[in-house]
């Protein structure tokens, strides 16, 4: 996107939160997309500077799929810090990479509406329960209420991270960091940008996607509607689906059973699609 990039040149660095005591990070979202993995790389930027940091990562039993609670506690010295976990109403951030957990009671109970601010992913992302029942209802917009409602409207920011960041960068692993990435450039990370790419850089995972998913995240920050314009190219046609007929379908799902299992498994399926075509 060469010509979006030159556009974001002068993109400018906020002003950081002061560390006169320390400052917590409430991060939240769904076990097995990063979660924890963004906590290691902000301990690892504030030992770069020098720094003092805790991380307290709550996973619970389902550390797949499940959700994921990190106390993370930033302090200008180490011996500042007397608690790794996050009192109740005591959260600067509340940084939240799923909406059902950022919305959840753990999380707003760490809230406190004088000072406290959100920075939420508003994909909505499905539950377990839709496996059980198929007309459950996600609740989108209470959930975005009770968050506004802990911090303030003035204080809440929602973005739609997951569908920018697989449109800019084609995986939606990559969201997470677009998350950290919005909510530094908002002011609201006590480290420098600096430190956060070396951290990225020394975790030696995907090191350039995730470098590009924090600065397109800043980006956003500093102006979402050319982000968006960049992710959504004006004129973008959407290829035409490819309509098959019945006979086309048929003996693509036999190809398909037969790579998936084996041979004879694509032919139980062609008995019984016969037997339907003859009934």
């Amino acid at each position: 996107l060469p010509s979006q990039v030159q556009a974001f040149a002068q993109l400018p660095d906020p002003q950081l939160p002061s560390l006169a005591k320390p400052h917590n990070i409430l991060l939240s979202g769904v076990g097995g997309t990063g979660v924890t993995t963004v906590g290691a790389m902000l301990g690892f930027a504030a030992n770069l500077e020098g720094k003092g940091c805790s991380v307290l990562d709550q996973a619970g039993l389902a550390q797949k799929f499940g959700p994921v609670v990190s106390h993370i506690r930033i302090a200008a010295r180490q011996e500042d810090l007397f608690a790794v976990r996050i009192a109740a109403g005591e959260a600067h951030l509340l940084l939240g990479c799923d909406l059902l957990v950022a919305s959840g009671p753990d999380a707003i109970a760490k809230l406190n509406s004088t000072f406290s601010h959100a920075v939420v992913n508003s994909q909505q992302t499905p539950t377990a329960e839709f496996t059980r029942n198929p007309d459950a209802e996600f609740p989108a917009e209470a959930m975005k209420q009770t968050i506004r409602d802990a911090v303030g409207v003035q204080h809440t920011h929602f973005v739609e991270a997951t569908d920018l960041a697989t449109k800019l960068l084609g995986d939606t692993i990559a969201s997470n960091l677009f998350m950290l990435g919005y909510a530094f450039q908002l002011g609201l990370i006590p480290l420098s940008s600096a430190a956060i790419e070396k951290a990225i850089e020394l975790n030696g995972v995907s090191v350039k996607l995730n470098q590009q998913a924090f600065l397109w995240g800043r980006r956003a920050a500093h102006d979402l509607p050319a982000v968006q314009a960049a992710a959504n190219p004006a004129g973008q046609v959407p290829e035409e689906p490819q309509l098959l007929s019945l006979d086309q379908r048929v003996q693509d799902n036999v190809a398909t059973l037969t790579a998936y299992q084996n041979d004879a498994y694509a032919k139980r399926y062609m008995r019984l699609v016969s037997k339907v075509q003859e009934a």
